[in-house]
C-alpha cells in the first residue's frame, strides 16, 4: 500500500487536526479524565488481525486518543507528573522524525551537544562543578546506575569476577524510599536482603542517628557498608531527607552517598524552596526526573555524578570498535558512558522547554505549584470531614475522609470508595496510598496549568462523592 507524497501530506494534516482537537477538548472543565471503556471494547478496536488503510490509521489514532487517560488535564492528579508541554511535544515530534541514537557524536551531533549542556547545567545546580552524567530511562534506572557505580568503587573486581567470595555489600535507604532501590540491589547483585531500611520520623524523614547505628551494626557483623540512598521528595508524603546530616555520616564512614531526587530535584530551581535540598552537594550521585515537576514529556530523567569518570569505568567494555572509532569525536561519544547501546534522544524536548521558560520561568512555575499545594492543604484543614495526614512541605497533599458519626475503622474503606467514585464517573483522577495503616488520598499539584479554581472544583467533587458513598451505606 504505497502512499504518494500527497497522501502523506493529507494524512499528516488530518493527524495534526486530531492533535489540536485533543488539546482543545483536554482543557474543558467538563472533560472526562478517565474514559469508561471496558477491556473487551478496547480489544475489539485495537487488533493487528487485518491490515488497514491510511483512513483506518487516522480512525485508530482518534480512537486511541478518545480512550486515553487525560494526563494533561488540570484534574489529573494521579501521578507525580501532569500536564502538556507544547515545547516538549515539539521536541518529541522532531526526535521521532529524525530517528537517531545517542551512542556517537557522528550519529547525533546536535543532540549530543544539547545533552552535554543540560547535564552540565543540572550538575552545577546540584553542586557538582565538575560533574557529569547521562540521560536514563527513568528514576528507577538512575538509582540503579548510582548503586552500580557505588559497587564499582568498593568492589571494582566485581565487574569482571562478580561478588562471589567478597564480604556482603550492604546498602541503606529510608523506610519511605522508592521501591526501585530494592530492585537496584537485585539488579547489581548485592541482594535485597542486604538493603537495610532506616526508620523515619513522624514527618517521614530518615533518622540520621538510626542510619549511623545501622552502619555500625553491619560492620560488627562483618558486612561491608557501601551505599546510602537518601530521598529528596518521597513518593507518598513528598518529604526531603536531611541531606547534610546524612552526607556527614557518609563522609565519616566513607560511603557512597546517592540522592534520589526523581521527584524533588527540580526544587533546586527555586530560590525560595531549594533549602529543602541543602547538602545535595555532598552527594556522589543524584537522580532527577524532569518529566515530573518540570513538566517535560515522559521519559526525561538524568543521572548525575560528582566524578563522572566512573561512568566510563563501569561501561567500558571490549567489542565496541564497530561503533566507536578512533578520532577527534570519540571524546564526545556518549555511548561510552551509557548502559545502553542504542538510546533515543531525550534531551531535545527538555532543551526546547528550558530555552522557552529559562531558569526564571521554571522558578515561577515551581513556586506557584508550591503555593497551590499550600492552598489545597488549607482547604483540607478547613473541612469538617477531611483530615490532613502529612506535613505538606512540597506538592504532596495526603488526606483521609473522616465524616462525623462514622467509626474510625471505616475511614480507610470510605476514603478509597470516594476516590474510586470520582475516577469511575470521569471526574478528577487522584491516587491513594498508605501512610502506616491509614489509607489516604494523595493529591499532587504538578500541572503548570493548575489554578485555585481547579482545586476548588476538586474538593467540591470530593464532597459530592462522600455524600454518594455515605448514602449507599
Amino acid at each position: 500500500m504505497e502512499m504518494t507524497q500527497q497522501d502523506t501530506r493529507k494524512l499528516l494534516n488530518q493527524f495534526f487536526d486530531s492533535v489540536l482537537s485533543y488539546l482543545e477538548q483536554g482543557q474543558l472543565e467538563t472533560e472526562i479524565i478517565k474514559p469508561a471503556v471496558s477491556l473487551e471494547e478496547l480489544e475489539k478496536i485495537f487488533t493487528l488481525d487485518d491490515p488497514g488503510s491510511a483512513a483506518n490509521i487516522k480512525t485508530l489514532v482518534d480512537q486511541y486518543l478518545a480512550s486515553a487517560v487525560r494526563t494533561g488535564h488540570p484534574h489529573f492528579y494521579n501521578q507525580l507528573f501532569s500536564g502538556f508541554s507544547l515545547y516538549g511535544f515539539m521536541g518529541e515530534v522532531v526526535t521521532a522524525l529524525t530517528n537517531s541514537s545517542m551512542y556517537t557524536f557522528e550519529m547525533s551531533p546536535v543532540a549530543t551537544l544539547l545533552e552535554k549542556e543540560l547535564v552540565t547545567k543540572m550538575a552545577k545546580l546540584v553542586g557538582y562543578p565538575a560533574g557529569g552524567g547521562t540521560f536514563v530511562t527513568g528514576g528507577s534506572n538512575g538509582n540503579m546506575l548510582a548503586m552500580l557505580a557505588a559497587r564499582h568503587r568498593f568492589a571494582p573486581q566485581s565487574k569482571w569476577k562478580g561478588l562471589s567470595g567478597l564480604s556482603p555489600l550492604v546498602a541503606f535507604i529510608s523506610h519511605d524510599a522508592h521501591y526501585s532501590m530494592l530492585k537496584a540491589a537485585s539488579q547489581v547483585g548485592i541482594g535485597i536482603e542486604h538493603v537495610k531500611k532506616i526508620p523515619v520520623n513522624e514527618q517521614g524523614q530518615m533518622i540520621a542517628g538510626a542510619l549511623e547505628d545501622a552502619i555500625l551494626d553491619a560492620q560488627n557483623k562483618g558486612q561491608k557498608p557501601f551505599f546510602v540512598g537518601a530521598t529528596s521528595g518521597t513518593t507518598i508524603r513528598g518529604v526531603f531527607d536531611p541531606l547534610e546530616e546524612i552526607g556527614s555520616i557518609c563522609s565519616e564512614f566513607d560511603l557512597w552517598f546517592h540522592v534520589d531526587g526523581s521527584w524533588g530535584g527540580s526544587v533546586l530551581l527555586s530560590s525560595a524552596h531549594r533549602d529543602l535540598l541543602a547538602g545535595a552537594e555532598l552527594s556522589d550521585s543524584f537522580s532527577w526526573c524532569a518529566h515530573k515537576m518540570m513538566g517535560a514529556p515522559l521519559m526525561c530523567t538524568i543521572a548525575l555524578f560528582k566524578t563522572p569518570d566512573i561512568l566510563v569505568e563501569i561501561n567500558q567494555i571490549s567489542g565496541t570498535d564497530y561503533l566507536f572509532h578512533d578520532g577527534q569525536d570519540i571524546q564526545l561519544d556518549l555511548g561510552n558512558i551509557s548502559l545502553q547501546c542504542g538510546r533515543r534522544v531525550d534531551a531535545l524536548k527538555l532543551w526546547l522547554a528550558w530555552k522557552y521558560y529559562g531558569d526564571e520561568g521554571y522558578e515561577k512555575n515551581i513556586d506557584r505549584l508550591f503555593a497551590l499545594a499550600g492552598y489545597a492543604a488549607k482547604k483540607v484543614e478547613q473541612s469538617a470531614q477531611l483530615r490532613l495526614m502529612n506535613d505538606v512541605k512540597s506538592l504532596n497533599i495526603c488526606f483521609q475522609i473522616r465524616p462525623e458519626n462514622v467509626s474510625a475503622d471505616a475511614y480507610n474503606d470510605i476514603t478509597v470508595a470516594v476516590r474510586n467514585r470520582m475516577v469511575e464517573t470521569g471526574g478528577p483522577m487522584v491516587n491513594y496510598a498508605y501512610i502506616n495503616s491509614d489509607l489516604v488520598i494523595r493529591l499532587i499539584t504538578a500541572n503548570f496549568e493548575l489554578r485555585k479554581t481547579h482545586l476548588d472544583r476538586f474538593f467540591d467533587q470530593v464532597n459530592k462523592a462522600v455524600d454518594f458513598v455515605l448514602a449507599k451505606k
